[in-house]
């Protein structure tokens, strides 16, 4: 009896050792399973190698959590509960068995193995083992070594967090994993910037600007947690450089545009004032635009990214300037002639400065689409009234005369008031112009001859 017990030990041993070809690990392998979104993750030499989706239990429980090793490999072990041959495709074991030492048992019972019902891989449908994809349990079997740990967890935190926790990385590899995937992340931002910038397209890099400067933000605080000057370089010259660049060949094209569409929202609730001293900014970002372009030696924009800036800004500086005519004519409108002529000098700068606008936009129909919708109208509103403000303020300037009791320059600039009268009237039936009100002309008729009674 005792000669037959040393024969089937030795027996058992060489089927054990038929059954764990793989040479025992030290601890530079290690596998994490989250129950929390069914994921399997296997490190090896101290980085996370690949990321698997998983079945687990049907119930929280029937997958037990905890540290435990991977003590068996087999394969094609058959499904003894229903007598199916290993390497069977009904076999819902699959063709590969990595047995782990859970809840007291060794390798017989708890496991991560293959399936026969792919489409069960991710959800909890086992009854208590760990499902993989053939194909992908097969990789890892190959991969992985006999005795490598494996923590069964159900958290919220990322695989590297859990590594940590778990002490097989240390905080220092945690950081620079959490600075390249932050790195990494804000590649993709510049990736979807620098396609905005290719396209000329200034409203898309507005609609990315502030996620894509977000993310250089956080890379940059992720990167400052990086231990070694020389990591920290490297990791700054990878990915927070190259968005530096586009962000400072961007950054004054996108104030511009932010500053123009904070115009255009005054404008829109007839906030003129408003909407006037933001505008008054526009040329320090100009300026501003150009000097960081030569001082960093960039590459320019593509052009149609300032075409498009100049559009907008002809469009929001004739949008200033109808508001002012819409003012203007209802100074006219209420045949006050102190009322326009205060009026007048403001609203022929914005002309002047919507012409200069309009000027740099690209292509002669755009100008003359812009011209006919802004400018014209504006200066019928100049031609109808210039002469008349001419005579009024030659008329205060010759009261001013009297009063100071300068007489003989008084009459020399009294003599110039015929002329501009003339002109007046010509001026009118030259553009077929809609005759002002008459109590401007009886205004200032009124005026003339107080200062004439005066001489």
């Amino acid at each position: 009896m005792r000669k037959i017990g040393i024969i089937l030990l030795f027996v058992i041993g060489c089927l054990v050792g038929l059954q764990q070809p793989a040479q025992a690990a030290g601890n530079d392998q290690f596998i994490i399973i989250n129950k929390a979104n069914n994921k399997l993750a296997f490190f090896d030499n101290w980085k996370l190698v690949k990321v698997f989706d998983v079945a687990t239990g049907r119930k929280d429980s029937y997958t037990p959590e905890g540290r435990f090793r991977i003590v068996n490999k087999i394969k094609n072990r058959p499904y003894y509960t229903k007598n199916i041959p290993g390497g069977d495709p009904r076999n819902p074991l699959g063709d590969r068995w990595l047995g782990l030492d859970a809840r007291g048992t060794y390798g017989t019972t708890y496991a991560i193995h293959g399936n026969s019902n792919e489409s069960s891989i991710g959800r909890y449908v086992s009854s208590g083992c760990v499902r993989m994809h053939n194909s992908e349990v097969r990789w890892l079997f190959s991969q992985v070594e006999l005795y490598t740990t494996v923590v069964i967890t159900n958290s919220s935190s990322s695989f590297e967090e859990l590594a940590v926790k778990h002490n097989y990385l240390s905080p220092d590899v945690l950081n620079k994993v959490n600075a390249q995937k932050a790195g990494n992340a804000l590649l993709n931002e510049l990736s979807n910037y620098q396609a905005a910038m290719n396209a000329g397209s200034v409203s898309n890099m507005n609609s990315l600007y502030d996620r894509f400067t977000k993310q250089l933000r956080a890379t940059e605080i992720a990167i400052g947690k990086v231990s070694g000057k020389s990591n920290r370089d490297q990791l700054e010259a990878t990915y927070v450089r190259p968005a530096k660049v586009a962000v400072e060949r961007t950054i004054y094209e996108i104030s511009q545009y932010r500053l123009l569409k904070t115009v255009e929202e005054h404008l829109s609730k007839n906030k003129l004032t408003h909407a006037e001293n933001e505008i008054a900014k526009l040329a320090g970002l100009k300026r501003r635009a150009v000097a960081i372009k030569n001082a960093g030696n960039y590459e320019a924009l593509n052009p149609k990214i300032g075409r498009s800036l100049q559009s907008l800004e002809a469009t929001v500086q004739g949008t200033i300037t109808q508001i002012s005519l819409t003012h203007f004519n209802r100074a006219i409108g209420s045949a006050n002639i102190a009322n326009v002529n205060n009026l007048y000098d403001s609203f022929t700068r914005k002309i002047r400065t919507t012409e200069v606008a309009i000027g740099q936009v690209y292509g002669s129909a755009n100008r003359k689409a812009l011209n006919d919708q802004y400018i014209t109208p504006a200066k019928i509103a100049v031609e109808r009234t210039i002469y008349e403000v001419s005579i009024y303020r030659l008329l205060l300037k010759i009261d001013v005369l009297i009063s100071s009791n300068k007489i003989d320059q008084a009459k020399s600039e009294l003599s110039k008031l015929d002329r501009l009268k003339r002109r007046a009237i010509e001026i009118k039936q030259a553009g077929g112009y809609q005759s002002l009100p008459s109590r401007i002309s009886s205004d200032l008729n009124k005026l003339e001859e107080n200062l004439r009674a005066k001489l």
